[in-house]
C-alpha cells in the first residue's frame, strides 16, 4: 500500500510538471494579437471640455458636509452601537 502511494504521488508530480510545460510552450508559439490597423488619413480624437476649478464646488461642498454631520448618528465615547444578527 506503501509503494502504491508512493507511485501515485510521482504521477501526479509528473503528469502535472508536463502539462504546465506544454500549456507554455502553446502559450508561447500561439498566433500574436492582430494589431488595430493604423489610418493614413489624420485623424482627431474628441476631446472633454475642461473641469470648473474646484473653487466653484466649496460653496455647496460644505452645506452638504455640514447636513450629513449633523444627521449622523451620535455616540457616547467608550460606547459602540449594539449590532444584533439574525445568526445562531
Amino acid at each position: 500500500m506503501r509503494s502504491l502511494k508512493f507511485l501515485l504521488r510521482i504521477w501526479i508530480t509528473l503528469t502535472s510538471l508536463v502539462t504546465f510545460i506544454a500549456g507554455w510552450i502553446m502559450l508561447a508559439h500561439s498566433p500574436k494579437p492582430v494589431q488595430a490597423a493604423q489610418s493614413t488619413g489624420n485623424s482627431t480624437l474628441p476631446t472633454l471640455e475642461p473641469l470648473p476649478p474646484l473653487s466653484a464646488f466649496n460653496s455647496s461642498e460644505d452645506n452638504q458636509s455640514q447636513l450629513f454631520f449633523d444627521s449622523a448618528p451620535q455616540f457616547r465615547r467608550g460606547s459602540s452601537p449594539f449590532f444584533r444578527t439574525g445568526g445562531s
